[in-house]
């Protein structure tokens, strides 16, 4: 058992032959300095360690602080970053939406310009078609249109076939001044008379020598 300084302080020997008292003494006074320093020493220690715990404590509450801090700023972060993810994913997924979109939208107007292109090119085909075949009519019709040689000898095979002989030309003679005519009075209505069939029958004649002749659209150089 450790001795107190009370205990040291009233510590007494008995007197004999021996040791010295003030030897004695004087040493019994410095373990007592000795044990005061200690003592004080240990409270300082003591204080110190108070001190020390409680940091320890604060450090430890602090700890727990900051790992709480960092437990919810990793969730802060996860969440963050999750949701960063989602946004991302559905940009993406909107991105491709939209390109998908403009795509099929390009593809269907690339084929129906292809088709407007194809049908032009169809049309432009018949139109040319149409042209040639027009085209060529015109030209075979112009094959029915006579010829100078043409006229030619269809005027010599009338010449042979209708002879004429030329006629002699009038002496010119100064013509008489002309006289006013009488006034003519206008037929009446009730005597006038319209030309009937009897009166141009001359015409429909098929005994005439020149009905075998054809003019206008009925001639026809190839049939001759």
């Amino acid at each position: 058992m450790m001795l107190t300084i009370d205990e040291i302080k009233d510590i007494s020997f008995r007197k004999g032959r021996g040791y010295r008292g003030e030897d004695v003494d004087a040493f019994i006074d410095e373990i007592i300095v000795s044990f005061e320093q200690l003592k004080k020493e240990k409270s300082d220690l003591i204080r110190k360690m108070d001190i020390l715990a409680t940091r320890v404590e604060q450090y430890r509450a602090d700890e727990e602080t900051v790992r709480n801090a960092l437990l919810s700023s990793q969730r802060v972060a996860d969440t963050s970053i999750k949701e960063a993810n989602a946004k991302a994913s559905k940009i993406v997924a909107d991105a491709e939406s939209k390109a998908q979109a403009i795509l099929k939208e390009t593809n269907a107007l690339t084929a129906k310009q292809k088709e407007i292109y194809l049908k032009l090119k169809s049309d432009s085909v018949t139109l040319r078609n149409e042209l040639e075949n027009l085209y060529n009519r015109h030209i075979k019709a112009l094959d029915s249109f006579p010829t100078d040689a043409a006229i030619a000898r269809k005027k010599e095979e009338f010449d042979k076939a209708y002879p004429t002989t030329p006629v002699e030309e009038e002496k010119s003679v100064s013509p008489e001044p002309e006289k006013e005519p009488a006034p003519v009075a206008a037929p009446s209505v009730d005597t006038y008379e319209p030309a009937t069939s009897e009166t141009v029958e001359y015409v429909k004649n098929d005994d005439s020598k020149f009905s075998d002749l054809k003019f206008g659209d009925n001639y026809d150089v190839d049939a001759d």
